[in-house]
């Protein structure tokens, strides 16, 4: 039997391979790679999945011996940019966090944008830093890592995309081939809407709305369809790619954790975006078994994700609002927050398709194509619901929020400032900072020297390393940490915040969300949230063949990820078009 699907699944991807002008690689023993990135998932988490059966697939495949599963630090702040950055370029010192604002340039800058991501690259390739996939494919990330061909990527949108070269034809057999995902992506269309009008009506009266405002309920049917349509295309173009023999491979799921910031990480709607990632895994490992050349197949997270509460909600006013009156003088705030709507963005990329589908088609095709892709974009103030606050041109004070880390700059001022000035200013901040509830740590620089402090003490981390506690240290809390509360001993945390605190784009004040062993609180509107320290939003998981004698548990982060990819995997192949 296997030797029958096996040859169907050649055919059949040769067939839309000779279509979609994508040639199979030249023949080669050397074993493949294929990285799955699964976003926000933690270890712990994880393994309760895996227990409670809501992962079969991937269950099956560690108890038979095929896969060991273990957890890893993967990088600090527990960010998707840091480490990605990390694993495919092996620098990460570039990026202080998902948003912040370059002072120099007067510009904030946020992980969203093709600009300011293309720029992160040049400044990590400015280092020395080599693209990890090289010679491969990547889809739906942030960074290409050099690759190829990347699709639905931020730091490479733009043509060639992933129907490049389809013709009429080519995209008749691409849904007749596959009348499994035509029935997949309608069944979470469906169920994303039942989702969002269930739990609205249960939590906060959304569901409600819809019934009096029926635009609410086509915003949602149409990024729910976005969103469908993405990850389909994303497993759809890995499934040709093994195929056809490319290596690395790279791909990004962002199911889990779009559910889990909106729900919280062990809500009913981020368990079922479970199954669904294993159902695509099932199909990826599938095809890497019945492909041309032998595979190796890494699942593995870039962060966890800790159950927040949302600053605004528990205090009734916004982080920049209680920094103002604490200031006790009348100062300019922005702060405005992008929601990383990356449903939203799954629109984008599909419209970015559309535009180049348009050039391929018949004319009479091409006008039917051309009046969604308008449709759609005149919707587009629908489709992104709230927009964003506009930024103030000339405010004296800038946040920054990356869930529970917040950079917060004194914009008058283009260089750092030192932890003293702002004492000096402002008198009252400091204390009503490191006394308010809902902030767990305050953290100020002078010059090399790193301050963190807490309600009950503060750490202070010299240059070259040593660290004094003066009172309690805000980093240890053994009476209130849950078992799964920290992977960073204080120590490790010590360092990497100073690190952090060092880097040129970092605020004048470093603020995290207090952790309660329980519960972090977040600046962004977020009942799951990570960028911070506390929870399983520190604890990553790695997947790997069980032949590796790895031990991701002693990896400093990220970096030895792709040192040890890099050493594994590292060969000098013909170039082949993708």
């Amino acid at each position: 039997m296997g030797s029958i699907l096996r040859e169907f699944y050649r055919a059949k991807f040769r067939m839309l391979g000779r279509r979609m002008r994508r040639p199979e690689a030249p023949p080669t023993p050397e074993r493949g790679l294929v990285l799955i990135q699964i976003d926000g998932l933690s270890f712990p988490h994880l393994q309760r999945a895996l227990e409670a059966g809501r992962m079969p697939y991937l269950a099956r495949q560690i108890q038979k011996g095929r896969f060991r599963l273990a957890p890893w630090f993967a990088g600090f702040p527990t960010t998707t940019p840091v480490v990605t950055a990390a694993l495919l370029y092996g620098r990460r010192d570039a990026i202080p966090g998902f948003r912040w604002y370059e002072k120099a340039r007067r510009e904030p800058i946020g992980m969203k944008r093709p600009r300011h991501v293309r720029e992160v690259v040049a400044r990590l390739q400015a280092e020395g830093a080599e693209g990890l996939l090289r010679g491969g494919a990547c889809y739906a990330s942030l960074f290409d890592g050099g690759a190829e061909r990347a699709v639905f990527t931020l730091s490479a949108m733009g043509p060639p995309g992933l129907l490049d070269g389809v013709r009429g034809v080519g995209l008749l057999l691409i849904i007749l081939l596959n009348p499994g995902r035509i029935w997949r992506i309608l069944r979470m269309v469906v169920r994303d809407i039942l989702d969002e009008l269930w739990y609205g009506i249960r939590s906060w009266g959304a569901g409600w709305r819809f019934l009096r405002d029926p635009a609410g309920l086509l915003r949602t049917a149409l990024l729910a369809l976005g969103n469908a349509l993405l990850h389909e295309l994303v497993t759809f173009s890995l499934s040709m790619d093994l195929h056809r023999g490319i290596s690395p491979l790279y791909g990004i799921y962002v199911l889990y954790d779009e559910a889990a910031h909106r729900y919280g990480p062990e809500h009913p709607v981020a368990l079922r975006a479970l199954r669904r990632l294993d159902a695509y895994l099932r199909e990826i490992d599938r095809m890497a078994r019945f492909a041309r050349r032998p595979y190796d197949l890494y699942i593995f997270s870039d962060h966890g994700m800790t159950p927040a509460v949302p600053f605004a909600r528990r205090f009734r006013e916004s982080l920049g609002d209680f920094i103002r009156r604490s200031m006790a003088r009348s100062v300019t705030l922005d702060e405005a927050v992008e929601p990383d709507d990356r449903r939203w963005r799954s629109w984008q990329y599909l419209m970015a398709e559309m535009r180049e589908l348009e050039r391929t088609l018949s004319p009479r095709g091409a006008r039917v194509v051309r009046a969604a892709r308008a449709y759609v974009q005149r919707r587009a103030s629908l489709l992104r619901g709230e927009s964003s606050a506009p930024a103030v041109p000339s405010a004296d004070v800038i946040i920054r929020a990356s869930g529970p880390l917040a950079h917060l700059y004194i914009a008058a001022v283009p260089e750092p400032l030192p932890l003293s000035e702002i004492v000096i200013r402002w008198p009252q901040l400091l204390d009503a900072l490191i006394e308010h509830p809902g902030i767990g740590l305050v953290i100020g620089r002078e010059g090399e020297v790193v301050f963190l402090m807490g309600q009950g003490g503060a750490r202070v981390v010299r240059a070259d390393g040593r660290s004094s506690i003066y009172g309690q240290d805000p980093l240890a809390d053994p009476e209130r940490m849950a078992p799964e509360g920290r992977w960073l001993d204080p120590e490790q945390a010590a360092q990497e915040l100073a690190r952090l605190a060092r880097l040129p784009g970092s605020g004048d004040l470093i603020l995290l969300g207090a952790w309660d062993g329980r519960t972090v609180v977040s600046f962004e509107d977020q009942l799951g949230t990570h960028g911070g320290l506390g929870g399983p939003q520190e604890i990553a998981f790695l997947i790997f063949p069980a032949e590796r004698s790895l031990r991701p548990q002693a990896w400093q982060d990220a970096r030895d990820f792709h040192a040890f990819l890099s050493r594994a995997y590292a060969r000098v192949s013909e170039a082949h078009p993708l």
